[in-house]
């Protein structure tokens, strides 16, 4: 397990899952890039899945790693039933609250072309977050919609 902050500042744990066999054969349901295992992402708010794993991804740099973090694809939490849905809009406004606040760090930056390439990647990554925390929140509120 490896542990980093990512341009936002929000820290990160970051490990390896690999599926393991069962009669059911579940592995065989699996997208073919997740058979042989991926990575994990996990914040205080949400938690993220990136396959397939990268050779050497226990020697990237944190920045690197904070780059595969904001591609990695945002897990739904994992409530069922009425709970799912009663816990729907607090998980909704919290993914929005996050969302606001990346696109207002980006807002603050100087113009573009006064950026240096660090600031450039920076700026990069902390659009990755917002482009997961948007797509997170329209999910959230087409599954608060669809709830009786």
């Amino acid at each position: 397990m490896r542990e980093f902050s990512d341009a936002a500042g929000v820290a990160w744990k970051v490990f390896r899952a690999i599926p393991h066999s069962s009669p059911s054969g579940r592995e065989k349901v699996l997208p073919e890039a997740f058979r042989d295992g991926w990575l994990v992402f996990e914040c205080h708010a949400e938690r993220r899945r990136l396959a397939p794993i990268p050779e050497d991804w226990e020697e990237l740099p944190d920045g690197e790693l904070a780059r595969l973090c904001g591609e990695a694809v945002v897990v739904p939490a994992r409530t069922r039933g009425r709970r799912a849905a009663d816990a729907a809009p607090q998980r909704a406004a919290d993914v929005q609250a996050v969302l606001a606040q990346v696109l207002d760090e980006v807002c603050e930056m100087r113009p573009a072309p006064s950026l240096d390439t660090g600031e450039l990647i920076r700026v990069e990554q902390t659009l990755a977050i917002a482009a997961n925390a948007a797509r997170e929140a329209v999910a959230l509120r087409r599954a608060m919609h669809d709830t009786p």
